[in-house]
């Protein structure tokens, strides 16, 4: 199956906007000024990896299920969605736990994340349970691989609703994924998309994965309008009028601009697919996840070490300096762990699934 390397790269740049938001964050509590996010509404991001997720979900893995038994593709799916989340998720967690414990011993207190009630909370975030209200979190940006897992779990109810041969039923489910969208964002200020508790989080999920499905429904047409979403025309008009509106500050409004703006990347095979192919942007991409996973470690961390180095309190341009520097620190770091530890326990799993699946096979015949 063709990668969709330009999807690949905006989800990268995705993934350092929540970076560059969270340093951003981390820079004010050592600033007497205040000082702007380097990404206005970077959080934004997440519901942008919430339609991305819809999208690649259906172009990668719908086939399967229509053309299979729906309980092998369904496990099947399953198995490979743990594969790929939950290695590097088991060692962040693992990880902050000792940086916790080093902490409290060097410190005298734990920089990385409150109090805990171990075993319990340490087993719900083994198991992405975080997100879902079950125990406290240790890693703060982990709540929305969380709750993706939900949609994961739903994704063939979703997919059935949203590709009903009944139109009715299609249009219904749009109308709710639209509608549930709207009542998250009309509970606060300026339609703001910031709920990350499991009821707000999980609605912003849900509805955003429907919608990038519907994205990937609106691919699959043909006609003169699926030409013009895949021209470049389409594709940079539609990323201005998404850095617009996040200029504007308006999260509902960004939000129901991201499916356009997969669909037409996605789509597209001239500049603008060029453009998201070149190798920084792709390199983003690829190491995407480690880079969302473990940046948050990074922020006491380095706050911490300019703390120290620098007593004093910084300026509005040093503090947005050490969080320019600091989000781009952790890019090393993510491509480390992506190649030392995401990777090999992909492909490693991967392996024993396959031969695992062999050899049920062998016994079936």
């Amino acid at each position: 199956m063709k990668e969709l390397k330009g999807l690949t790269s905006l989800r990268g740049i995705a993934a350092l906007a929540v970076v560059m938001q969270h340093f951003s964050t981390t820079a004010q509590e050592h600033c007497d000024a205040t000082i702007p996010s380097l990404v206005p509404h970077g959080y934004m991001a997440v519901d942008f990896f919430f339609v991305l997720s819809g999208y690649i979900m259906c172009y990668t893995y719908l086939a399967s299920f229509e053309s299979g038994p729906w309980a092998a593709s369904y496990g099947s799916f399953l198995k490979k969605r743990v594969i790929r989340l939950f290695p590097l998720n088991v060692f962040v967690v693992l990880s902050l736990v000792l940086c916790g414990f080093a902490s409290s011993a060097l410190l005298g207190r734990n920089i990385f994340f409150g109090a805990l009630s171990y075993p319990f909370d340490l087993l719900c975030n083994l198991l992405m349970l975080q997100g879902l209200g079950i125990g406290r979190n240790i890693n703060g940006p982990s709540w929305s691989v969380s709750v993706e897992f939900v949609a994961y779990i739903l994704f063939p109810l979703l997919s059935a609703c949203a590709f009903a041969r009944r139109r009715w039923l299609t249009t219904a489910t749009l109308i709710v994924a639209v509608g549930g969208l709207v009542s998250v964002a009309a509970g606060l200020p300026r339609l703001a998309l910031a709920a990350d508790d499991p009821l707000g989080g999980g609605a912003r999920c849900l509805t955003e994965f429907t919608l990038g499905m519907f994205a990937y429904r609106a691919a699959q047409s043909s006609g003169r309008a699926t030409a013009w979403l895949s021209s470049d025309r389409a594709a940079f008009g539609g990323l201005a009028a998404c850095i617009a509106l996040l200029l504007l500050r308006v999260d509902l409004l960004v939000a129901l601009s991201f499916p356009f703006v997969v669909l037409t990347i996605a789509l597209n095979e001239g500049r603008a697919q060029r453009v998201f192919s070149r190798p920084l942007p792709y390199m983003l991409g690829t190491v995407s996840y480690s880079l969302y996973l473990i940046h948050n470690a990074f922020r006491p961390a380095e706050l911490a070490l300019v703390q120290y180095l620098h007593p004093e309190r910084l300026s509005r341009a040093e503090a947005l300096g050490f969080a320019f520097v600091g989000s781009l620190s952790v890019i090393p770091f993510a491509w480390l762990t992506y190649h030392c530890i995401e990777l090999p326990a992909r492909e490693f799993l991967r392996r024993k699934l396959a031969r695992r699946e062999g050899r049920g096979l062998g016994q079936q015949a």
